[in-house]
């Protein structure tokens, strides 16, 4: 049995339109689980109805096999850790880690001892007697989570906790959300809408769109291998274009690329499509590669535009098949817009995702 089970949920914002609807998810214990998806897709939603702060028209919540359902927030045994952290500005670092202990009725000793030491476990034993104004947000951050794990929570939930750091702090923050979280071992659930963070630090990612999964598995998986043209375009394969079988074997397919036919790897869940089948493909910007002059091969093209990404260069590229986004080595050869180049494949990164079986 999960640690933690969602069953069934669902929840509604206005009448007959479910935000969430017979939602279900198994979280195992010292499990980090990422909800990810676009704003308005239900993660938030979830996360605030395992916390007790929406209560579901349906379903249930249960924790170690125990329904939290009707339980208040104060009751559920949970930490949380809110994207603005909701500190008390008039507290000191060490009372507001210690807040929730005394709420709790623990006996000073322990309150003093268990708050030193997640203190100590985010490294910041020396601000304990700065207030929040007196801290980076970074710091805040840390004292937050420290705050949310000193209760020793069956379940810790964290809600876009990185989104108010800069672009530097939040890596450096989530290495140090998944180092906690594996050190306590905690069983965790984290929304996020930052393909790269829920990439980093979870267990299992589950994609969500419209109040439902679309997918779910390992961080690896999702990223390499979408089952759907929602996830695929989600997680970077920012080219696609429809075409149509040749032929297929089990880990094989062939489709036709403008003139020519190109081999893909793809996984069958329910059989090979027969020849003629519609599939749509997808592949990153930096699955295929550009090339020019009488001996280049590949699917003719012109350059529409670049842009400077540092260590790359950013191509438009229009072709009889579609526009298409291709990432070069900014140290190597240059197309200048208008320019004629042959896009090469690289389709053992390509995707293949078929109209009629949705797979």
């Amino acid at each position: 049995m999960p640690h933690l089970e969602i069953r069934n949920l669902t929840v509604s914002y206005e009448k007959n339109r479910p935000t969430l609807e017979q939602f279900s998810l198994g979280v195992e214990q010292g499990e980090l689980v990422s909800l990810l998806g676009p704003s308005g897709c239900g993660k938030t939603t979830t996360l605030r109805s395992v916390a007790g702060f929406i209560q579901p028209d349906a379903g249930q919540i249960l924790i170690n096999g125990r329904d939290y359902t009707q339980l208040p927030p104060n009751r559920r045994d949970i930490g949380l850790v809110f994207q603005s952290y909701a500190l008390f500005p008039h507290l000191t670092v060490f009372n507001n880690v210690a807040f929730g202990l005394r709420m709790r009725r623990i006996p000073k000793g322990e309150i003093s001892e268990r708050v030193t030491t997640a203190l100590k476990m985010v490294g910041l034993e020396a601000f304990a007697n700065r207030r929040p104004a007196q801290l980076s947000g970074g710091q805040q951050q840390r004292v937050a989570l420290a705050r949310a794990t000193v209760i020793e929570p069956q379940v810790l939930l964290l809600d876009e906790p990185l989104s108010n750091l800069d672009a530097r702090l939040r890596v450096d923050m989530r290495q140090e959300i998944r180092r906690l979280q594996q050190q306590l071992g905690i069983t965790t659930l984290y929304v996020t809408h930052d393909q790269v963070e829920a990439m980093s630090i979870s267990d299992r990612v589950v994609v969500m769109n419209q109040g439902e999964i679309e997918q779910i598995g390992a961080p690896e998986r999702i990223f390499a291998a979408p089952e759907t043209a929602f996830v695929a375009d989600f997680m970077g394969f920012d080219n696609r274009f429809k075409a149509a079988v040749v032929s297929a074997r089990t880990d094989k397919l062939q489709l036709h690329w403008g003139g020519d036919a190109i081999e893909l790897r793809w996984r069958s869940r329910s059989g090979s499509p027969q020849p003629g089948a519609r599939a749509e493909i997808f592949f990153r910007a930096d699955n295929a590669s550009l090339a020019a002059g009488p001996d280049a091969l590949g699917l003719a093209g012109q350059v529409i535009l670049h842009t400077f990404h540092g260590n790359e260069l950013r191509y438009l590229v229009e072709t009889e098949v579609g526009e298409f986004s291709i990432l070069q080595d900014s140290a190597g050869q240059r197309f200048e817009p208008g320019a004629a180049v042959k896009v090469q494949p690289q389709p053992q990164k390509w995707i293949a995702i078929f109209e009629e079986t949705g797979q």
